[in-house]
């Protein structure tokens, strides 16, 4: 058995990981981007303009914790 670790994203370069490396990679950033897709319709409120914002921006940190803990070193 192979006890290598499976990496979902390439290594870091820069300040972003490199595109995925697998199937497990391009799942996780299509469901981010349905749920993100899905949600925005919602999220256009007169009674608070900055939800949407919040909600990109937390969604967003949710993507790079992802690729922060199934990325190359």
């Amino acid at each position: 058995m192979d006890d290598r670790p499976r990496y979902w994203f390439g290594a870091k370069v820069g300040l972003g990981y490199r595109p995925p490396l697998g199937w497990r990679g391009w799942v996780a950033i299509a469901v981010w981007m349905t749920v993100w897709l899905a949600a925005t319709p919602f999220m256009n409120s007169q009674e608070h303009p900055f939800q949407s914002l919040g909600f990109f921006f937390g969604w967003f940190a949710v993507l790079l914790g992802v690729t922060k803990w199934k990325g190359e070193p």
